[in-house]
């Protein structure tokens, strides 16, 4: 089966037009299935209130849908999630009380500025019936946004199978806890099935680990090079310009890789890197996105980002 996952940002009750609705938690995800092609989209329903759901669920896509019905700061902080995680496909609605050109003024030098521009959501609908799927190939990569005790099955995963190809018996790496684990069944909209090829969003029952040895950002894989760390972890770091806080070495942050979401502080090196100081273990491999964030802002919580040098 075909996999296309969207990231629906700004005012989304349309997305009850598009697919049913599925699991719901600061993310909630809707799913339709025509033939062999499945199309999810995931809200992140935590948010404003929260900016780690918005940086979870921009990670569980390819495809963008933005339907802005005013221009605020929480636009501004979805564009900037899009934009600094390179989401450069995608569609945009908007309202009519949202004026073309301050819109088109606010997207201009984002990845947003290249999206399509739907008329309606009957347009919108037609358009992504023929988008093509985003395949990665290589080694299994798995990002873990839930995680379940299900009563006669056990460990239960929901998340997104970023890269490659996975198959029922399985063995995977579990990091940061590099853990084997043995997949013993894979359901795609709620059907059983043998193997799933990115980018599907998934649910596995696992063995080998415990429902209390795994938790939202940890990763699936059997790529060899990726690292876990909590103590040479180095950014190539640049801060958005409309952050307008100053860096403090003594203030406690939030970082993302992926949907790995970790308090951290951060210790400022020379030019322009920063080094992560966390009790918690992130998983990575050299060139990942980090994402650097200030919940506690009253204005843009996100600070900047940067690549991952080791």
């Amino acid at each position: 089966m075909e996999s296309i996952n969207f990231v629906c940002l700004g005012q989304t009750e349309f997305v009850k037009e598009l697919g049913k609705k599925g699991q719901s938690s600061d993310i909630t995800t809707y799913d339709s299935k025509k033939e062999d092609r499945i199309m999810t989209y995931v809200i992140p329903s935590g948010f404003p209130d929260k900016i780690q759901p918005l940086i979870t669920a921009v990670n569980l896509g390819e495809y963008s849908i933005v339907n802005v019905d005013k221009l605020d700061k929480f636009l501004g902080e979805q564009i900037l999630a899009l934009d600094l995680m390179r989401l450069d496909k995608g569609f945009l609605l908007h309202s009519y009380s949202v004026e073309s050109e301050s819109l088109k003024s606010l997207l201009k030098n984002t990845v947003a500025s290249s999206f399509k521009v739907e008329e309606n959501i009957e347009s919108l609908k037609e358009s992504i019936t023929s988008i093509p799927s985003v395949k990665r190939d290589g080694p299994a990569i798995i990002h873990i946004d839930n995680v379940f005790n299900v009563k006669g099955v056990g460990v239960v995963v929901l998340g997104i199978l970023k890269q490659g190809t996975i198959k029922v018996h399985q063995e995977l790496i579990l990091f940061p806890q590099n853990k084997t684990v043995i997949i013993k069944s894979i359901q795609m909209h709620d059907k059983n099935v043998e193997e799933s090829h990115s980018p599907a969003r998934i649910g596995l029952a696992l063995t080998g680990v415990s429902y209390d040895e795994i938790s939202r950002g940890d990763i699936l894989s059997n790529y060899t090079h990726f690292t876990s760390s909590d103590k040479q972890l180095i950014i190539d770091f640049d801060k958005v310009p409309f952050y307008k806080n100053e860096l403090s070495e003594t203030h406690s942050y939030l970082l993302a890789i992926g949907t790995q979401i970790r308090s951290a502080k951060i210790q400022k090196l020379e030019n322009n890197k920063l080094k992560i100081l966390s009790d918690n273990v992130f998983s990575f491999k050299a060139g990942d996105i980090a994402i650097l964030l200030n919940p506690d802002s009253k204005d843009i919580r996100i600070v900047g980002s940067g690549r991952i040098s080791i």
